[in-house]
């Protein structure tokens, strides 16, 4: 699926199902949405609050394969008074996907230990964009180690520790396209490690990078079509294909 930022900051968007990748989230029709006004949200109301804050909970249902998704989030009713067209309004702000929506696309042949690492950053991404950063930067990290970019340098007759940064670097001596972005990434990760200011929105500059990034070293329609193309000049004839 072609990235779209809008599902991922819109709660009325149709998010992808995370099993089959190919359906599409609805809400499941024997299981409507669960909502219970909080304890301090009832107080203030006894006091004229004209704002009501709820916790939510809904089952999403795979347009494709029936899996189900559980959500869990806040969400709160303002009262406009003064402006009748838009009487109530409601603003959800999910926290919790189970199991989490795939944000990006993962090529097939990407490493797992960097596919591993990338699926527990899509949970993050709704409770914490902080730790969601940061995982998000761990994966660069392991990324480099796949792509065997040396972790130590000899300084003066001593081993050091390479940083992210010098890592990177190394790597753009054979490839600086994407060794740029890969560190445009770092900076965001940084951010979120450092408990710098940060929001969904670096989130997804981050993954539209990363996903560009492992399209790029981890083609798998590239390497599917190398294949067939040599298998046919091996041959020098056709493939036949099994009914």
């Amino acid at each position: 699926m072609r990235f779209d930022r809008k599902i991922w900051l819109d709660w009325n968007r149709k998010k992808p199902c995370p099993s089959c990748g190919s359906g599409l989230l609805f809400p499941s029709a024997n299981k409507g949405i669960i909502e219970n006004e909080t304890v301090d949200s009832k107080f203030k109301n006894s006091y004229g609050y004209n704002y009501t804050e709820y916790l939510f909970s809904i089952h999403l249902k795979c347009s494709n394969c029936g899996d189900i998704v559980a959500v869990s989030g806040n969400f709160s009713e303002e009262n406009e008074p003064s402006n009748e067209e838009f009487g109530i309004q409601r603003y959800y702000d999910p926290i919790s996907f189970y199991p989490p929506p795939k944000i990006i696309s993962i090529p097939e042949s990407c490493p797992k230990s960097v596919s591993r690492l990338l699926n527990d950053s899509f949970g993050l991404y709704w409770l914490d964009v902080g730790s969601c950063a940061n995982k998000i930067r761990i994966s660069i990290e392991v990324l480099m180690d796949e792509l065997k970019i040396n972790k130590t340098r000899i300084v003066s007759g001593k081993r050091r520790k390479l940083s992210l940064h010098e890592r990177i670097s190394k790597f753009k001596i054979t490839n600086i396209e994407i060794g740029d972005i890969l560190l445009s990434i770092k900076w965001i990760g940084n951010a979120g490690s450092h408990f710098s200011d940060i929001v969904k929105e670096d989130l997804l500059d981050a993954y539209q990078l990363l996903e560009y990034s492992l399209l790029q070293l981890y083609n798998d329609e590239k390497r599917n079509l190398i294949k067939i193309s040599k298998e046919i000049n091996l041959k020098k004839k056709p493939i036949k294909k099994k009914n």
